[in-house]
């Protein structure tokens, strides 16, 4: 995946895991002007507040690479792990960033960035023929940075 959105005048690549589109702890203090680490501060002093498979998702890194067709933002240790965050876990992570800023790229990010591939994802208006059309594209495609990711 290789698209490139904008938020706060930065890029970052989008990024979906199983189905949902996500963002790294990496991402969340590159948008938001934080100093590198923050995000993964505030996302281990609540650990316990957030619900694995709903708000984040913690997988090898060995995993992600080839659906993301970069490095993890850790290096290429394929044994460590990567928290990848949705959209619920996102808002609830950035609950304490309150100034100004924060505001403006939560505002950006949910709307520009989690909600962008639901509008792209609503098929249910063409016909079944274009719909089937369109998930075998995306799973040739899929399947092409699998095998792009191995060789």
């Amino acid at each position: 995946m290789n698209e490139l959105i904008k938020i706060n005048g930065r890029e970052i690549a989008a990024k979906e895991w199983q189905g949902l589109r996500v963002v790294t702890l990496k991402d969340i203090d590159f948008v938001h002007e934080r100093p590198e680490g923050t995000a993964r501060k505030r996302f281990n002093d609540n650990k316990e507040r957030f619900v694995e498979g709903e708000d984040f998702f913690k997988v090898k890194c060995s995993e992600v690479r080839p659906f993301f067709g970069q490095t993890p933002p850790n290096g290429f240790n394929p044994d460590a792990d990567i928290v990848l965050i949705t959209e619920s876990g996102y808002l609830m992570l950035v609950k304490s960033f309150s100034d100004d800023l924060a505001w403006k790229v939560q505002r950006d990010l949910v709307n520009t960035y989690f909600r962008a591939r639901a509008a792209v994802a609503d098929f249910s208006h063409l016909s079944p023929q274009l719909q089937t059309l369109i998930n075998l594209e995306t799973e040739q495609r899929r399947q092409a940075a699998l095998l792009e990711a191995v060789a």
